[in-house]
């Protein structure tokens, strides 16, 4: 395992930091590490009573892009992952949820960031109104399970926590 032997705080916003440490490695070199420490973060796969699966489709600045994606938002300051997959879930779709399931974990990108995304299935929804942070834009819509396993065999939804997401969920749910 690696020892840090010192640690630098490059840049640091609301989001996230940016870190630059340097470590022994086990042959006893030094190396240096750089890394970005982030909140965590939940994602819900809500399940319709018809079967279908709740998605958003939203812009992400990053890939200049469209993502097809299941409902998520960052976890605020000590706020359980469970009540933010919840808060999320009737923020984005307007939908809350009598049952709320936990599927598991993942790591996005775990060479260069801490974040932790917490994977939850949402049943018994109840339909209610979407409240959008002030800049955020997302469409709205459902898909059948069978339409959303061919996108993501095109290859038309790239996002890894919807693609984990939904691996728990076939695994976990072997009966759907």
């Amino acid at each position: 395992m690696e020892k840090k032997v010192s640690s630098e705080l490059v840049y640091k916003s609301n989001f996230i930091e940016l870190y630059k440490d340097i470590v022994e490695c086990d042959n006893g070199n030094l190396a240096s590490r750089e890394y970005v420490k982030k909140c965590s973060a939940a994602v819900v796969i809500a399940v319709l009573p018809n079967g279908n699966f709740l998605m958003e489709k939203q812009f992400r600045y990053p890939y200049h892009d469209y993502m097809i994606e299941f409902p998520a938002g960052k976890c605020d300051p000590n706020e359980d992952p469970l009540e933010t997959a919840k808060r999320e879930l009737e923020e984005e779709t307007g939908y809350s949820a009598q049952n709320m399931e936990y599927l598991g974990k993942l790591y996005p990108s775990c060479a260069y960031v801490d974040e932790v995304i917490h994977c939850y299935l949402a049943t018994n929804l109840i339909k209610g109104s979407q409240h959008l942070d002030e800049n955020e834009s997302l469409e709205v819509f459902e898909i059948s399970k069978e339409n959303l396993e061919i996108m993501i065999k095109e290859g038309k939804i790239p996002d890894a926590k919807t693609l984990v997401t939904f691996l728990y969920y076939k695994e976990c749910k072997k009966d759907n």
